[in-house]
């Protein structure tokens, strides 16, 4: 049973582990390292002094990590890793300003994401880490930490809104629902427009220093290269800031509408004439009348312009009840095939059956998804997510029913091997960061759960993950349309967790890490470097692959025009003087090359 754990919330710094962050990231990095580091004011000062920063206090502009990620479809978001110094002025700020967060982000009824209060335990088990080192984290680290550094309501994810008593009970009432969201919410937002939310513009510009507006408007530009216009994508800290933003539109909307004098002396009443929900910069908009939804979309139009926001009328949506999409269809629909392949595994009695055939019943299963999708013209980005927690919920069933076993036989591992195929075609389907970060991860507790098993069946499971891995790869490798490389370099971290028989080999490597660099327009040479060393460890057959990624590390390095207050740099440096698969001397003739290139200063 998972236990309480007590957090210290007067430890600043654990928003380095919680907030600061976005969730697609390779599975390797975290901010675990850095919080040790940053915590101890003596390493902390070296950091300060190596790069010439001034942690804190006023500094150069810092320059964020910004990767592209796929959203599906053939779609791009740029996210962005905060430079780490700018972490630490969010941990002074969260540390300072905390009960103002809870208090602005909790003025509107409509939203269905926001904080309510720092965190102060949560549910978990205590695991001491298997690689504590200075270097690069890895897969293996099981840091005792809470998801985020506040609690949350109503909802984390918004399809829970969609399975709510809250949603149906809307319908209930309205009987049409409008759905929208904000062109281009987080780059559209001006920094200054956060004073003109918690107080007014007029009174926000003149007084501009000394409070919570002023402080969060400052962290805001300090996280962007002091950029005024748009904040970065990914962090929670900045939808925070947003969520700020949007909560005193809310609250203006609902006044707005309050004043429509054509409706009567009330005006449109929220709960009675209308009702709407928010989801970050979703908008929900429940109404029986349509003169009302054109009189609530104009005044949304209004509601937002104040603030420089627009609505993104591309995606304007109308449903009437009941309340159903493609998407909620389909998954109906996905839910049978997957409870189908499960069930078919189980004799009345609940044994287990034992499979002969198991690439005929992997094909039979993924054509049944595939039949699924194809009757709802719904796209495998849309029902990923979904498709993976249904079988992961299933595979750890049957993992349990098979731990209670005496004795494995080929035939209960042959069912394991139809979860991998279809888990490999989903992720063919689809890859992105995230589900290859998913896939990572059930791999992982699969490989845990079967570890006691005989060496030929765990043999057998291991080169099924790898067989389907390197299919992965030379997908990616013969074509990359549509595919961000970044998106990918989670496969190798599955690789790390099978024994060294399975390796790949050093010219399929070579030309892997090659179109990955190749693929790549944006700040991303740290995340594809890290990775590969890696997973080379500068072992044979790999060591002349090694040098050259070294030799790679170092042109970045010596040739980079920003220096320390590039994000991507000062990552780069530290983890690379502190790579155990580098030699000492090189490391040291680096630091004396970086020093000579930047500050006499340098110790």
């Amino acid at each position: 049973m998972p236990e309480v754990i007590n957090i210290n919330d007067q430890d600043k710094y654990r928003t380095l582990l919680t907030d600061v962050l976005p969730y697609e990231l390779p599975l390797w990095y975290n901010n675990y390292s850095m919080y040790k580091a940053f915590k101890d004011k003596d390493r902390q000062s070296i950091y300060e002094c190596i790069s010439g920063l001034t942690f804190l206090k006023a500094s150069d502009n810092l320059i964020p990590l910004n990767y592209a990620v796929s959203r599906g479809g053939n779609k791009f978001r740029d996210l962005y890793i905060i430079h780490p110094v700018a972490q630490l002025k969010v941990c002074e700020f969260y540390h300072e300003f905390s009960d103002l967060i809870e208090y602005y982000c909790g003025k509107s009824n409509q939203s269905l994401r926001y904080p309510v209060k720092k965190t102060t335990k949560f549910y978990g088990k205590i695991s001491a880490a298997k690689n504590d080192s200075d270097g690069v984290e890895t897969l293996n680290d099981d840091r005792v930490t809470s998801s985020s550094y506040f609690k949350y309501k109503r909802y984390s994810f918004l399809y829970r809104f969609f399975e709510s008593y809250d949603y149906h009970k809307l319908e209930k009432r309205f009987s049409h629902m409008m759905q929208n969201d904000i062109a281009k919410c987080f780059p559209s937002i001006y920094t200054h427009s956060i004073g003109w939310a918690t107080k007014t513009k007029r009174l926000s510009k003149i007084r501009t220093k000394g409070s919570f507006d002023s402080a969060f408007d400052s962290l805001m530009q300090d996280i962007n290269y002091r950029e005024t216009h748009g904040i970065i994508i990914g962090p929670e800290v900045c939808r925070i800031f947003a969520e700020v933003i949007l909560q005193k539109i809310d609250l203006d909307l609902i006044a707005k509408l309050k004043k429509c004098a054509k409706f009567g002396n009330d005006g449109l009443v929220i709960g009675k004439d209308y009702d709407f929900r928010r989801y970050v910069d979703d908008y929900f908009i429940f109404y029986r009348d349509d003169g009302v939804c054109k009189t609530i979309l104009s005044a949304l139009e209004k509601c937002l312009l104040d603030y420089k926001l627009y609505l993104n009328d591309t995606k304007t949506t109308y449903t009437k009840r009941p309340f159903s999409t493609e998407i909620s269809l389909s998954k109906n629909a996905i839910r049978s095939n997957v409870d189908s392949l499960y069930r078919s595994r189980y004799k009345e009695d609940s044994t287990i059956v034992l499979l002969q055939q198991p690439d005929w019943k992997a094909n039979k299963s993924i054509s049944s998804i595939k039949m699924a999708l194809a009757a709802y013209d719904v796209q495998y980005y849309s029902i990923s997510n979904y498709l993976f927690s249904a079988i992961e919920k299933g595979m750890e069933a049957y993992l349990k029913k098979v731990s209670d076993l005496d004795k494995v036989t080929i035939e209960h591992v042959n069912w394991l091997l139809v979860d991998l195929d279809v888990l490999f075609f989903i992720h063919a389907m689809d890859i992105r960061i995230r589900t290859t970060d998913r896939l990572a991860r059930m791999i992982d507790k699969l490989l845990d759960s079967t570890n006691k098993w005989s060496e030929s069946f765990r043999d057998l499971i291991h080169k099924k993950v790898f067989d389907m891995v390197y299919q992965s790869i030379s997908i990616i490798t013969n074509s990359l349309e549509g595919i961000v490389g970044l998106e990918t370099l989670n496969l190798l971290v599955i690789l790390t967790m099978l024994p060294s028989d399975f390796r790949l080999g050093v010219d399929k490597l070579k030309g892997y890490y090659k179109s990955i660099r190749e693929s790549s327009d944006t700040q991303d040479f740290y995340f594809s470097w890290v990775t590969f060393m890696l997973y080379t460890r500068n072992e044979e057959p790999y060591k002349k692959f090694c040098n050259e990624l070294i030799e790679d590390a170092k042109r970045f390095i010596l040739w980079h025009l920003d220096g320390f207050r590039s994000t991507e740099y000062f990552l780069l440096y530290f983890d690379f003087m502190a790579c155990k698969y580098i030699s000492k001397d090189i490391r040291s003739q680096l630091g004396i090359d970086v020093k000579k290139s930047t500050t006499d200063e340098f110790n």
